[in-house]
């Protein structure tokens, strides 16, 4: 344990804590932009669909491997295995699509996995990237870059996956692509739920669990309070079954933002690419 320790849990941020905007943050936010323009440019402009499973796959791995790293630290900081941690919440999930939606071969699920990593996990990982203040409270450097290289990961592949996959450039698309991708989302959520419940019975809501643990994923439980701000309100007045449909809509529509916020970034895009283009072939005299 002790030969452990030093590399793994002994290496403190020797500066003041990161904040919102500071020269952290921002080095990161330019390292994703460098990094999502690069690729694009470099392979998902060409749509190979080869190329491009295995750009997720490499991502996919990637955040295994930063993952597997962040709960030996938690389980070796704390002396047992942390279940706060557990990695099954709405920025965890795209961990495990992207590792093994490439190795899918039926067509319309791994459609649906992927058009749930380009909507559903580029939110999450916009949420975190323009506001990680929550993700700065810890004084560990590697847990540090863990939080900004997951979640700039998160917007560098959904990126990818739109310019793909040509995603959010037809408003005849939106339900063909949201609904998958929301089919995806509800599943997960569901098997959240039902792990939470399972757990709470067979554990977590037991004298047996001597530590306080809790099993909270993707923060969807009958017994503790949800902390997103309005959901966490309806929780307290509505009946549990009536908050959880609420939940899985207020993603949805969370989602649908995002899908009409792309597309009118990519009609603009478009719009000042084709009137570049013809000034070019039509110069002043």
């Amino acid at each position: 344990m002790n030969l452990l320790y030093t590399p793994v849990t002994g290496w403190k941020w020797p500066w003041e804590r990161p904040t919102n905007y500071g020269w952290y943050h921002i080095l990161w936010l330019v390292l994703m932009i460098a990094i999502t323009v690069f690729l694009c440019l470099k392979f998902a402009r060409k749509h190979d669909e080869k190329i491009d499973n295995r750009v997720i796959f490499s991502f996919g791995a990637f955040l295994v491997a930063i993952e597997l790293y962040k709960q030996i630290f938690y389980t070796i900081e704390a002396g047992r295995y942390m279940w706060y941690a557990f990695p099954y919440q709405f920025c965890s999930i795209p961990m495990f699509v992207a590792f093994t939606a490439p190795l899918i071969k039926q067509k319309k699920v791994q459609d649906a996995m992927y058009k749930f990593i380009a909507i559903f996990g580029l939110l999450a990982g916009l949420a975190v990237m323009a506001y990680p203040d929550s993700c700065f409270g810890t004084d560990y450097i590697t847990i540090l870059l863990h939080t900004m290289m997951w979640h700039a990961s998160m917007v560098i592949i959904g990126i990818y996956l739109i310019v793909a996959k040509k995603y959010c450039s037809n408003i005849k698309s939106i339900l063909k692509e949201i609904g998958p991708g929301a089919i995806v989302f509800t599943i997960v959520v569901s098997v959240a739920l039902i792990a939470n419940i399972v757990g709470y019975y067979a554990y977590f809501g037991t004298p047996a669990n001597e530590h306080g643990d809790k099993l909270f994923l993707m923060y969807i439980s009958p017994w503790y309070e949800c902390p997103f701000p309005i959901l966490g309100a309806l929780k307290e007045q509505l009946p549990f079954p009536v908050f959880f449909l609420l939940y899985l809509l207020a993603f949805v529509l969370g989602i649908s933002i995002l899908w009409f916020a792309v597309f009118g970034i990519r009609k603009l895009v478009n719009l000042i690419a084709n009137k570049t283009k013809k000034s070019k072939q039509n110069p002043a005299q």
